[in-house]
């Protein structure tokens, strides 16, 4: 399993949605910062990081994975409801953003 390695280099590819949802997301913080994730999510807030995770969330959902290494959302979420990274990621952007559908590849 990939350890936090988007901690230590921010440059990577997806650290910031590494780091916010291991922030938000991450089951030692679930409880206490999801909604708040929701929340900054729907009304448009969180500034130019907000708009970053967004951006890469989207490139997630659409499957573009280049550079993220195996494991990496697995690791910063510790997601249990899902068998699948693209499960997760669908859910979280249906969650985070409901009223706005993201582009398939091909489609």
């Amino acid at each position: 399993m990939a350890k936090s390695y988007w901690l230590d280099d921010n440059s990577v590819p997806f650290a910031t949605f590494l780091a916010v949802i291991q922030t938000f997301y991450h089951p030692e913080a679930r409880n206490d910062n999801f909604e708040e994730l929701v929340e900054w999510a729907r009304a448009g807030r969180g500034g130019e990081k907000m708009a970053v995770f967004k951006a890469e969330l989207a490139r997630l959902v659409q499957g573009e994975r280049e550079g993220l290494r195996p494991g990496a959302i697995e690791a910063a979420t510790e997601y249990d409801d899902w068998s699948t990274d693209e499960e997760f990621l669908d859910w979280l952007w249906h969650e985070l953003y409901p009223d706005e559908p993201v582009a398939r590849p091909g489609g």
